[in-house]
């Protein structure tokens, strides 16, 4: 991550819920497996980086810049806390196997990947949620 690669930027609940939403969506294409391991690999990286989004933008920021994905992942612990340190790491390999497998050629992931990535995923939204919960309260839509 770069210095200038954060800028402030309020956000709401409602976009928190949004990203949350876009989060579910994501979760359920990478259990569909229907789907070669391939598209469930990228639709559960797509799944850890969206709830990196709503860690930054519920934090006041937004990230720009040609290397988002490698910056927004680079500033969690920074924003969050060295607890989410091993999660980031395991996107960033994730971010790397997904340009790899999506520019470089396909079948470069398996089952065993995708079920591994979803289960750091799992992980990592639990560390969100408590994040969210502990120093965001008013960004958590409670269900009426």
């Amino acid at each position: 991550m770069t210095p200038d690669s954060l800028v402030e930027q309020t956000t709401s609940a409602a976009e928190i819920a949004d990203l949350f939403k876009r989060y579910a969506v994501a979760v359920a294409d990478a259990s569909l497996v229907a789907q070669s391991a391939d598209g469930r690999y990228v639709d559960a990286y797509t799944a850890g980086f969206l709830l990196a989004k709503i860690a930054i933008r519920a934090a006041g920021y937004r990230v720009k810049g040609g290397d988002n994905h490698r910056d927004t992942l680079g500033a969690l612990p920074w924003l969050i806390g060295s607890d989410v340190q091993s999660s980031v790491d395991a996107l960033d390999a994730a971010r790397r196997a997904r340009n790899a497998d999506m520019y470089d050629g396909a079948g470069l992931v398996d089952e065993s990947d995708v079920d591994a990535l979803m289960a750091r995923v799992a992980v990592f939204e639990q560390l969100v949620q408590a994040w969210l919960a502990d120093k965001h309260p008013e960004l958590v839509i409670r269900p009426t």
